[in-house]
């Protein structure tokens, strides 16, 4: 089965993020952890989050205390998928600084659309990138 089947099978995965990570899940979360998986390893974009507005915006602040145990989220989740080198978001949910797991998107889905004109390369150029298997190095946030 591949990657993309896999990431659809939303309930077993919750299930899995339970039992493995600890993480209670949810529906409709507003933030994002994009994980660039290239053929040398992961590189973490910056959170993506749904403003009140319906529009979304990268970056998100998130302190470290928070964005490590999302990359090890990440890791594992990509681990457990075995994922191949493209794009993907982690969607989940924040209440306080409990994260709540919600699903993965297996490519840069319309919340990517907040790394144009911010990350160079933005989401979708990453993507394109990786399933070409093409060399990406580093994530940068362009200065405002």
């Amino acid at each position: 089965m591949d990657v993309a089947t896999r990431c659809q099978e939303v309930e077993s995965i919750r299930t899995w993020v339970k039992q493995e990570c600890q993480l209670e899940s949810c529906e409709g979360g507003k933030f994002w952890l994009p994980i660039v998986l290239t053929a040398r390893g992961p590189l973490y974009a910056e959170v993506i989050a749904q403003l009140p507005d319906g529009t979304y915006h990268q970056p998100y602040p998130l302190p470290d205390r928070l964005k490590q145990p999302l990359f090890r989220l990440g890791w594992r989740l990509l681990s457990y998928l075995a994922a191949t080198p493209a794009v993907y978001l982690v969607q989940f949910d924040l209440a306080g600084e409990e994260i709540y797991f919600d699903r993965v998107i297996p490519y840069p889905g319309e919340p990517a659309t907040a790394s144009r004109g911010v990350q160079e390369p933005d989401l979708f150029t990453c993507h394109w990138l990786c399933l070409n298997r093409e060399p990406l190095f580093d994530l940068v946030i362009k200065k405002p």
